[in-house]
């Protein structure tokens, strides 16, 4: 029966609504047929006309109040009361253009910054990964703590031992990322390729939009090259070709066949691989080179730490088989996938987020200052409301109605503002923020937008109702009812010392920030950043087979690039500082030298480089000589070696002459191999300009015959060019100089060295421009808030300001006075920011540089700053009332 009733009034009462003319046209007609039926009893009865009339309205009730109680059926009044109240809130607020203006772009301000990082946050920590139950998910990256590694990749061998022997996990893959020349389709280009094995695309459980992934038959020795390519390469480069399937394209002039194309939201292991080949894998071949990332998903019921702890296990039990190769050392750091992503912002972006928190929180003090202000000044009409006979609902419906107005335009001007901040962001954040790609203005979004201007719209129409004066006083003819009590002064004072606490706070995160980029920028690089041109050309290894013809390729590439107009020196090398990926690694030993039992070798890193690299890139020679063209001319063994690795090796000796060894240890004096230290030069950071330990370093010549354990390759090469001309003007003609050795070689990552440099401070860059930007709008806020709330007290006090006058109070008494009144509130609203920031400095530690998070220069010029910005805002309102004379201040009151 009850479902019956609903079946029936549900689409009575959208009828009614929706279309209301035709059924209060219906309800007349109903009515008019009732009464004129009444009316005919009465006439039958003998009445007159008029008196059947007057009679059949009585038996009625009255035809309005019927219509009435009618609509009350219907429930449409409670909607035509919300518009109307709607209605009457935009009108009051077209009367107080000031207060709306302020209003609405102090929300809209806040609720933008509020929205943009969120939006990032969002898209970057809490949005999962575009994988299948990417939560289940783990980076397997290891670790040598003993051998002071942080953090070290897979080794083949492992990759077989997990894979047979793993209970926690479920499937994993490994992948290698490199840069081959894409020839073939235009002009060649240098992109970037991972080799992936078969197993990967089952392991993060996603599929090809276009074919198939690369299959176990494809890792196979011989078999013919497939690739899967990436949707923005099948958009690009081939125009989304619908039989794209099929067809050939060229790697390192190699014929691939195009297998597959992946949807657009892949993006493994970076959103910058286009191709992904098979990865050349037999168990024949397996070795104890750590050089391969790998990915893994667990098994139900397994743990994170579970695989870690078993991971760690399963690489002691490979130290007995193969003693040489480090696996009782090697302990696993297994972590969620998610994790490894974004680990290195995660506390950034979340800090981010607190900060523009506290923006909205000021922004809603001074708002909420602005409706306290306004309440008390309407203090009269709600009172004259309430005796007219508005009850409590009908006029917080109103003061709601108000309040959702300015809340959801400030709302819907934060989200257009949120908009562009977050495009903005896409083309100009840091390169090296994850997932920056992914950020968007999306529905989620736009709700948490939404919920924000609803809470603040409850919070703001709320604020009349509890200010709310007694009806008589309200009333009451002389206005002095309506002067704002203590407990109204104590409400607003509490609302400036909050403003100010929390605009400190971010001023101090601010200005510790701007400390720590300046000392990160004051940094030596240990290499010239000015007027140099890099970029990295790749040489094709089928056209370049080996070692002889590599080295031949780059000097003739080095004899081109020496000759064009403006180069004043040009040099190359494998690796240049600040280029993460591409440093290879080994043992060294040192001639003369017997390893304790169970002692290692350190681990070093080393690099090709061509003649008079040092000079090129500016490096400072501090002892012996560098390496020029004639020691690679001659193959000469010798070997040049950064300050860490001097200080590791050879402490308060002389390095120069002695003879170190790459890979495999020998005690014989003629073995080949040994290459002797002719120089040694200042260290320059690998990844970051921050790096507490400078990697040790080893740099050889371009060794084109001479027999070594291991060779840094040569198939890929940074090229530096040292010019008195714009550096970036030069890119064409060396781009040209470079097709005259090889038509098919493309230039990639062309920039300069400053912008290495930039590059490396980015994220701190970034970080600091946000927290600025937070710090700016509080304090400009702030200062709004206090300025209004101070004019606001003088003009509640412009009678007893006329009567001191009066009685002989100098004008500098009555500015000193109100000052004075606001330097307590200010002080104290500093004493709690202080508080606040001592006491969370420690969270904020790990982003700084060089300054401690409780730096007394930045505690005491935040403080300085904001006290007496809050006492300039107090002094101009207190100036200007001081100035009246008397006769108008009494006037006034």
């Amino acid at each position: 029966m009850r479902f019956q009733h609903w079946f029936y009034t549900i689409p009575l009462r959208f009828r009614s609504f929706f279309r209301r003319a035709a059924v209060e046209k219906e309800m007349d007609e109903e009515f008019h047929f009732h009464l004129e039926r009444q009316m005919d009893m009465h006439l039958a009865k003998g009445l007159s006309p008029e008196e059947a009339r007057y009679a059949a309205l009585r038996a009625l009730g009255g035809i309005s109040q019927r219509q009435e109680e009618c609509r009350d059926m219907w429930k449409v009044n409670l909607i035509d009361a919300l518009v109307r109240d709607i209605r009457y809130a935009g009108r009051a607020l077209r009367k107080s253009p000031g207060f709306t203006l302020v209003a609405v772009l102090t929300l809209g301000l806040a609720v933008g910054a509020n929205a943009s990082i969120f939006a990032v946050v969002y898209r970057v920590l809490l949005n999962p990964l575009p994988y299948g139950n990417s939560d289940r998910l783990i980076d397997l990256g290891s670790a040598m703590p003993s051998r002071n590694i942080p953090s070290i990749n897979l080794t083949t061998r492992l990759y077989y031992q997990y894979l047979d022997r793993a209970h926690t996990l479920d499937g994993l893959a490994l992948y290698q990322t490199d840069e081959l020349t894409l020839t073939g389709q235009g002009t060649p280009e240098r992109i970037r390729v991972s080799r992936a094995t078969a197993s990967l695309a089952s392991v993060l459980r996603v599929a090809p939009v276009k074919g198939r992934w690369l299959s176990e038959q494809d890792e196979l020795p011989g078999a013919t090259p497939v690739g899967v390519i990436s949707h923005g390469l099948w958009a690009r480069r081939f125009g989304q070709d619908p039989s794209v399937l099929g067809r050939s394209m060229r790697l390192d002039n190699a014929a691939t066949t195009i297998v597959g194309v992946m949807p657009a939201s892949y993006a493994f292991p970076d959103p910058g691989v286009e191709v992904w080949i098979a990865f050349p894998l037999t168990r024949a071949t397996a070795s104890d080179a750590y050089s391969i990332p790998g990915v893994a998903r667990l098994r139900d019921g397994a743990t994170v730490v579970g695989a870690r702890a078993e991971l760690s296990r399963l690489n002691a039990d490979l130290a007995p088989e193969y003693p040489d190769g480090g696996y009782g050392q090697l302990v696993s750091s297994a972590t969620t996938l998610m994790e490894a992503t974004t680990g290195r912002v995660s506390r950034t972006l979340w800090i981010l987020l607190a900060s523009v928190g506290l923006v909205m929180l000021v922004a809603c003090a001074n708002v909420a200052n602005l409706f306290l202000v306004r309440s008390e000044a309407r203090q009269r009409e709600v009172a004259v409301r309430r005796a007219l006979g508005a009850g409590s609902r009908a006029i917080s419906s109103y003061f709601l109605s108000e309040s959702l107005m300015l809340s959801f335009a400030g709302g819907a001007l934060g989200l257009a503002l949120a908009r562009i901040a977050v495009d903005l962001l896409i083309a100009y954040g840091p390169a090296n923020l994850p997932r920056l790609e992914e950020v968007r203005i999306d529905s989620v979004t736009a709700a948490f937008t939404l919920a924000l201007s609803l809470l603040n719209a409850i919070v703001f129409g709320a604020i009349p109702l509890l200010r709310r004066a007694p009806l008589g006083a309200a009333l009451h003819e002389s206005g002095r009812g309506n002067t704002a009590s203590r407990g109204r002064h104590r409400a607003r004072q509490l609302l400036m010392g909050g403003q100010i606490a929390l605009a400190l706070v971010l001023l101090v995160l601010s200005g510790l920030m701007l400390r720590s980029f300046q000392k990160l920028r004051a940094v030596d690089p240990g290499f010239d950043a000015a007027s140099a041109l890099t970029f990295r050309v790749g040489l094709p290894r089928s056209e370049y087979p080996n070692r002889v013809k590599m080295a031949a390729g780059h000097r003739a590439i080095l004899d081109r690039l020496s000759s064009l107009p403006g180069v004043t020196a040009v040099s190359a090398s494998t690796c240049l500082p600040l280029s993460d990926g591409c440093t290879q690694g080994g043992p060294l030993f040192v001639e003369g030298r017997v390893l304790p039992p169970g002692a290692k070798p350190p681990i070093v890193g080393f690099h090709t480089v061509a003649g008079g690299y040092f000079e090129v890139m500016g490096m400072r020679l501090l002892r012996g000589r560098g390496i020029d063209q004639r020691d690679v001319e001659r193959n000469e063994p010798v070997v040049v070696i950064n300050e860490a690795l001097a200080n590791i090796l050879f402490p308060r000796q002389d390095p120069i002459g002695q003879r170190v060894r790459l890979g495999v240890p020998s005690t014989s004096a003629d073995a080949p191999g040994w290459l002797t230290i002719a120089g040694v030069v200042s260290n320059t950071p690998a990844r970051a300009l921050n790096e507490a330990i400078h990697p040790p370093r080893l740099y050889m010549p371009i060794f084109w015959s001479r027999e070594t354990n291991i060779s840094a390759r040569l198939d890929a090469m940074s090229y530096v060019l040292r010019t008195k001309l714009p550096p970036l003007s030069l890119t064409g003609p060396a781009r040209g100089r470079i097709a005259e050795v090889d038509a098919n070689l493309a230039l990639t990552q062309v920039r300069t060295l400053q912008d290495i440099l930039d590059r490396a401070s980015a994220q701190m860059a970034f970080t600091m421009v946000l927290l600025l930007i937070a710090a700016g709008v509080s304090l400009m806020l702030g200062v709004i808030g206090i300025y209004g709330a101070t004019s606001y007290i003088v003009s509640q006090r412009t009678g007893e300001i006329g009567l001191r006058l009066a009685l002989g109070a100098q004008p500098r008494t009555i500015v000193r006075m109100f000052v004075r009144q606001g330097g307590i509130v200010a002080l104290a609203g500093i004493t709690l920011g202080l508080a606040g920031v001592l006491a969370g400095s420690r969270l904020i530690e790990s982003l700084l540089f060089g300054v401690g998070p409780r730096d007394p220069a930045v505690f005491t010029a935040t403080t300085l700053l904001l006290l007496g910005v809050a006492l300039f805002s107090c002094w101009l309102p207190a100036r200007r009332a001081a100035r009246l004379s008397p006769i108008d201040a009494l006037r006034s009151e």
